[in-house]
């Protein structure tokens, strides 16, 4: 039969002692991962709250949803200035009209003129609708063969010999036209054959397509003799003409 010494049980109470505190430090351990926890729900804007395990693990919660808390405001704060810088920008852009559509306007032409082998003709862009759109940049124009065919492209330039942009325009701007106002885009040919060309082709029509729209119209009145054939882009008024 074994003996146990007063020695012994002095040991093994200090073992008892320690294991004690090592389980207390665990339940701290605990509450240090509560806010690791919490702050992954915070991220998702829920509560962070859930985050206690175990002894104390309460404190450590707490400060997982403060920080959850935080970080789910901020998310937010951050996409609202987004969306407002967003709209500010396209503010300035648009002036808040919206872009003329093929059903708001129509195509017309102009006074037309000649000087020195280059010919012109101002084509109209009518909004024929009660509220002010934009036109911007440059009008689709081909040149029809007898068969009502494609046969040409018109060459988009700021300027031409005849007219256009306004010397010193490096790009074409928005153009605001009013109800039932109307803005305008030169069309310009030369009817000189250049290389070894002894004549220029003739176009039956030419069709036309507004800035930014779809719908093009045919326009049988203009029957360009032309080598070359150039647009310039849209501008206010009625000539096609800034210079």
């Amino acid at each position: 039969m074994k003996s146990i010494s007063a020695f012994g049980i002095l040991a093994a109470s200090a073992l008892c002692l320690t294991l004690s505190a090592c389980s207390s430090g665990a339940g701290s351990t605990g509450s240090a991962g509560a806010p690791t926890t919490s702050v992954s729900a915070g991220a998702n804007g829920s509560t962070g709250a859930t985050g206690s395990t175990g002894t104390g693990g309460s404190t450590g919660s707490t400060a997982g949803s403060a920080t959850g808390g935080t970080a789910g405001g901020a998310t937010t704060g951050g996409t609202g200035t987004s969306g407002g810088s967003t709209g500010g920008s396209g503010g300035s852009t648009g002036g808040g009209l919206a872009a003329c559509t093929g059903s708001q306007v129509t195509v017309g032409v102009g006074q037309g003129g000649a000087a020195t082998g280059h010919l012109e003709v101002p084509l109209l862009f009518t909004n024929i609708s009660g509220t002010s759109c934009t036109l911007y940049g440059y009008a689709g124009v081909a040149g029809l063969d007898a068969n009502g065919k494609q046969a040409v492209q018109a060459t988009r330039t700021l300027r031409g010999f005849t007219g256009g942009l306004a010397q010193g325009a490096t790009a074409p701007s928005t153009i605001t036209v009013p109800a039932h106002g109307r803005a305008s885009a030169l069309l310009e040919w030369t009817d000189v054959p250049e290389g070894n060309a002894t004549s220029c082709p003739t176009y039956t029509s030419v069709l036309v397509t507004p800035p930014g729209t779809k719908t093009s119209t045919r326009i049988a009145s203009i029957q360009p003799t032309a080598c070359t054939l150039q647009i310039h882009p849209v501008v206010s008024g009625t000539t096609g003409d800034q210079q």
